[in-house]
């Protein structure tokens, strides 16, 4: 069959079941926008910020298992689509990035034409591949082959450079002619299998760690099975939050270091961890130098799909390449048997440091002000939220200290009921995520919990929401400042011009501008406030004034991202 590159990419698309586009015009790939534009297949979306595209379609990945498309026009285009695939990237979430460019003879090397950027330089470091399509017939093999390496073993983001000409050259091409390659889902050795039953038998303080993996092999209900089945402590990394649910007898908290002082306990004294899909990362406190340093004689044991991360983080005792669902099939068969000796007593303390932290945190919230202040604190405005969102919300947490007591109220019941972006942290990817749970949701209330700096980073797509008649609720707590790095401005370097506070924004004003719907509300009107919200067509924003409130677990990042640094204030020369 005779056909341009163009159409071929939309085939392949359609082959796989990819159907979520998310774009900037970029006229390079006009005839791209013209057919994803006119086939019902495709939902297509323009935002009004390339880093937008991006985040929507890193949060098509969380959500469903396909993988969303993104693309910006040549030069300016691509490096502003670059924060949402870096996200996506330091997620492990598969999805598409595509950067027309300009006719192929002008590049590599490049003529100084207008836009012209090197986006396969730009890209290399934050995708797991990126080519520039070349030769018209070739076209579909990296097409084919781009999607499959975003999809296997660990996923993520891939990138394909397609200069204008090749976009609409014409070549011979059948669509069965390069099949689907399945997925692999590889599994551990039987002498493997049977190590980690010996160790998991024997281990008097075990530890349970799911991570995102788990998420992503649909292997939430398997690890469920085996925490009921042994009773052991069980805890999630922030991208497997709600794989564990706060109803399970041994639950010690989620989100790693946030999660409180059940995990810090369990993970400093535990004889053997078991961790599948985990990274490891900064909010994990295991052999996190020089606070929390690994304790001799721990066993850890670590599974996961991507053979380089074993042990990259953390000494391991033992470390499996495996897809986390299959693993946790054979274990949980393997264990049936098993006799286990767990230290009962320990578990009891571990549990009632989780508790005595729950405490902790409903204590900070029913002050309901901060100190000396006649301020709403955030703990009360997050678990005010909580208590208004039906079972079935998806939850979106954005903002910096407000993504802390989001982290610290909002207990999902499966980990696509609750996104975040733990591997870069990044400010403002919270509403192009709102919108895109409700593009593949659209029956589910999805709620946004941001911070009045966060929400101006992308506060534009608004405009995208009310374009497609994305009815997501945005609460932002507004305390008109970088409130994260209030602490740092006046109390390490007492400095009140250290650059925390900002300008007072009307946030249901700007709503209103943008064609949605806009409330300013306090504790009080904001049950009202949310009921209309959901009966209305239109995005909603609610405006709730907050103060900066402390969280318990704030040491986290001068002690472990700083590795206790030393900030000593740097004054002026006289």
């Amino acid at each position: 069959m005779t056909d341009t590159v163009s159409s071929i990419l939309l085939k392949i698309l359609k082959k796989h079941e990819i159907k979520n586009i998310f774009c900037l015009p970029a006229a390079q790939l006009g005839m791209v926008m013209d057919g994803v534009s006119r086939d019902p297949y495709f939902t297509y979306i323009t935002t009004r910020h390339e880093e937008a595209a991006g985040h929507m379609a890193h949060a098509v990945g969380k959500l469903t298992n396909s993988m969303g498309v993104c693309f910006g026009t040549v030069g300016p285009g691509a490096t502003n689509m670059v924060p949402g695939v870096a996200a996506a990237w330091a997620d492990n979430i598969p999805l598409l990035v595509l950067t027309p460019n300009n006719p192929s003879r002008t590049i590599d090397p490049g003529r100084d034409q207008l836009q012209g950027a090197d986006h396969i330089g730009l890209y290399k470091s934050i995708t797991k591949w990126s080519a520039t399509i070349r030769y018209a017939d070739r076209a579909a093999e990296l097409i084919e082959r781009a999607i499959h390496i975003a999809r296997s073993g660990r996923p993520g983001p891939v990138h394909l450079d397609i200069p204008v000409d090749i976009g609409a050259s014409v070549c011979e091409h059948i669509l069965s002619s390069i099949p689907s390659i399945k997925i692999p889902r590889p599994v551990p050795n039987s002498q493997d299998m049977a190590e980690v039953v010996k160790l998991l038998s024997h281990a008097k303080r075990p530890v349970l760690i799911a991570g995102g993996g788990v998420a992503r092999s649909d292997g939430t209900q398997e690890f469920r099975e085996l925490v009921q089945l042994t009773g052991f402590p069980a805890t999630t990394t922030m991208n497997g939050r709600g794989i564990v649910t706060g109803d399970a007898e041994t639950y010690i908290g989620c989100g790693g270091i946030l999660g409180g002082h059940g995990i810090l306990k369990a993970l400093q004294e535990a004889d053997v961890i078991l961790s599948v899909g985990c990274k490891f990362s900064s909010w994990i406190p295991v052999n996190k130098l020089p606070m929390y340093p690994m304790i001799e004689g721990q066993k850890i044991i670590q599974v996961d799909i991507d053979n380089e991360t074993l042990g990259r983080t953390v000494p391991i005792a033992m470390g499996l390449e495996a897809d986390a669902r299959e693993f946790l099939k054979l274990l949980n068969v393997a264990l049936k048997e098993s006799t286990y000796k767990k230290d009962a007593v320990w578990i009891e303390d571990v549990l009632a440091s989780h508790k005595a932290y729950r405490k902790e945190l409903n204590d900070i919230a029913d002050n309901i002000t901060t100190e000396n202040t006649n301020i709403l604190n955030e703990a009360a405005a997050v678990r005010a939220i909580s208590e208004l969102v039906p079972d079935d919300a998806i939850m979106i947490l954005d903002g910096g200290q407000v993504m802390e007591w989001g982290h610290s109220f909002i207990h999902p019941k499966h980990p696509k009921d609750l996104l975040f972006v733990p591997g870069m942290g990044h400010l403002g990817f919270g509403l192009p995520f709102a919108n895109a749970a409700k593009v593949v949701n659209p029956d589910r209330t999805v709620v946004l919990i941001t911070g009045d700096g966060a929400m101006c980073f992308t506060a534009q797509e608004l405009e995208t929401a009310a374009r497609n008649g994305l009815n997501v609720i945005t609460i932002v707590l507004n305390d008109s400042a970088w409130g994260m790095y209030r602490p740092f401005g006046e109390l390490l370097f007492e400095n009140k011009d250290f650059g925390q506070t900002l300008s007072h924004v009307k946030f249901a004003d700007m709503a209103k501008s943008y064609g949605c719907l806009g409330e300013e509300v306090t504790l009080e009107s904001l049950p009202g406030a949310f009921r209309r919200a959901q009966k209305s067509k239109r995005p909603t924003v609610l405006d709730l004034q907050v103060d900066f409130t402390a969280h318990p677990m704030d040491f986290f990042w001068l002690g472990v991202i700083f590795e206790n640094v030393s900030f000593t204030p740097v004054l002026p020369s006289p």
